[in-house]
């Protein structure tokens, strides 16, 4: 009889530390996707930010003294002008989200696409996002509504951003990994936040 517990319980010992290393191995693993998933969002993130910030330090050059440089300014696009191949005509530049409809073969339900215009051209996909918005402050740090009306527009004095940038594809979490609220996988994110980007060519 005793000769049976032992086995008994060396089973259930048994049976716990397989338990034990198959977690670990999950845990693992998820960690390891997730350092990847935070390099490759992080890559994204810096290309898009290094383009959407050089052009927007660049707003008004090769704009006359007595015209305003930007055309219009809502919470997630902006219209703005500036020379980009210096011939002394200042090129329309427009940034704007899409819909997460254009991206919905991608797993992530919230990441949508970030466009780039210049004047007539087509519209160009600089990069993915799931957050992409703008606030416009005054001189005294006022912030303006949205859409900021015409008559408001030479008001602004500097620009805040708001870009947050996820892994389209994710591991997926099984349902017992899944809390109250949670989504079914995990995403990579990275957010990156420009406080007051003025544009000194704005300064009008």
């Amino acid at each position: 009889m005793q000769y049976i517990l032992d086995y008994v319980a060396a089973a259930i010992l048994g049976a716990a530390l397989l338990l034990i290393i198959l977690n670990a191995n999950d845990t693992s693993a998820e960690s390891h996707s997730l350092y990847n998933g935070d390099a490759l969002v992080q890559e994204i993130l810096v290309q898009t930010v290094f383009l959407l910030e050089g052009e927007l330090r660049n707003m008004g050059v090769g704009v006359p003294e007595n015209q305003g440089c930007i055309l219009r300014a809502d919470t997630s696009t902006i219209w703005f002008l500036y020379d980009i191949d210096r011939n002394a005509i200042p090129d329309t530049v427009r940034y704007y989200s899409g819909s997460v409809d254009e991206f919905a073969p991608t797993p992530n339900e919230l990441d949508r696409p970030l466009y780039r215009k210049v004047n007539s051209e087509k519209s160009l996909v600089v990069g993915s996002v799931t957050i992409f918005r703008f606030r416009y402050l005054t001189r005294l740090g006022q912030a303006l509504s949205t859409p900021v009306v015409a008559g408001q527009l030479s008001e602004i004095h500097s620009v805040e951003i708001t870009m947050e940038v996820q892994n389209p594809y994710a591991m997926s979490r099984s349902e017992k990994q899944v809390g109250a609220g949670e989504r079914n996988a995990l995403y990579s994110s990275s957010i990156w936040q420009q406080t007051r980007l003025a544009s000194q060519n704005n300064r009008r």
